[in-house]
């Protein structure tokens, strides 16, 4: 299963990048869906990024993200979810934030992952629930990028 999904935020995009790939491990001051993330000491940096992953605390677990790509001055990255699944093998996201013009950048989001039957199965319910998931992060970035501090669905997860 793959798709992507993007959000258009009206500041200049080396603000939002400095959010998503400079500050990944904060990913809790922001992300209603996240209330705790801290930086994984056992991942591996990949070429330049800050750190070598996160550890999140998320309604589904404790979730390991890892980077597995970074590149700086294109403004994208990848990462792996370290996470023992019944109904994927696999999750693997790409993101990349883009100058639409000085004051307004746009961030793509696209994740991969890999089911098992029984996530072929449930295929309809996990694209929904994930398709939520992405949505509300988008939003909760928008609006902490946008206004510099958490947004109220955040504040009141």
């Amino acid at each position: 299963m793959k798709f992507s999904k993007d959000i258009t935020i009206n500041v200049p995009a080396e603000k939002v990048w400095d959010i998503l790939g400079h500050k990944f491990t904060d990913v809790h001051q922001w992300a209603r869906s996240i209330p705790h993330s801290t930086v994984n000491p056992h991942a591996e940096r990949v070429n330049g990024s800050p750190v070598g992953g996160r550890l999140c605390d998320t309604s589904i677990g404790n979730i390991s993200e890892e980077f597995t790509a970074y590149d700086e001055e294109g403004m994208t990255f990848s990462f792996k979810g370290v996470i023992k699944s019944v109904m994927f093998t696999s999750v693997v996201s790409s993101n990349a934030v883009t100058a639409i013009d000085a004051n307004t950048s746009k961030v793509t989001v696209t994740p991969q992952i890999d089911l098992t039957v029984l996530g072929k199965i449930m295929y309809p319910l996990i694209k929904l629930n994930l398709n939520k998931t992405i949505n509300e992060v988008l939003l909760d970035l928008k609006y902490f990028a946008e206004n510099d501090k958490p947004s109220p669905e955040k504040l009141a997860a």
